[in-house]
Order: C-alpha cells, then sequence, then structure tokens
C-alpha cells in the first residue's frame, strides 16, 4: 500500500484565528452551533483541508460552504 505524507502548515495563533472565523461564518450559515455533530464535521472537514495545503481564507470557506470533501477532491 502506498502512503503519502503531504507536508503541513503549521497551525499559528493566526491560522486558529482564521478557521474560528470560517466555521462560525459556517455555523451562523446553516444554522449549527459548532460544538454540534455538524459543527464538528465541518471543523474536522476545514482542518484536513488546512493541513492538505490549502491555506487562503477565501477558498476554505468555499470548501467548507460547498461541503468538498478530501477524498471527494
Amino acid at each position: 500500500m502506498w502512503k503519502t505524507d503531504w507536508p503541513k502548515a503549521a497551525v499559528t495563533a493566526d491560522t486558529i484565528v482564521v478557521l474560528r472565523r470560517i466555521l462560525r461564518d459556517w455555523c451562523d450559515e446553516k444554522g449549527h452551533l459548532a460544538d454540534s455533530s455538524e459543527g464538528g464535521r465541518t471543523a474536522k472537514s476545514l482542518i484536513e483541508w488546512y493541513e492538505f495545503g490549502v491555506t487562503d481564507e477565501c477558498e476554505l470557506a468555499r470548501l467548507i460552504r460547498d461541503d468538498i470533501k478530501i477524498g471527494d477532491a
């Protein structure tokens, strides 16, 4: 089985602020709480995209808004 290790961007305090803002905006738009199962699923997907290398706030927000998962891309 092949395994690919992608270089992961460091998670900084500024990164956390951005990721929280994206998640908060998504939750507000969808009517979910961040600590709901939907919020947790979306937060996980958001972190996966960031670790995959997507660091642009607008692109991350679009991926989350359009509910695109790493396996879907």
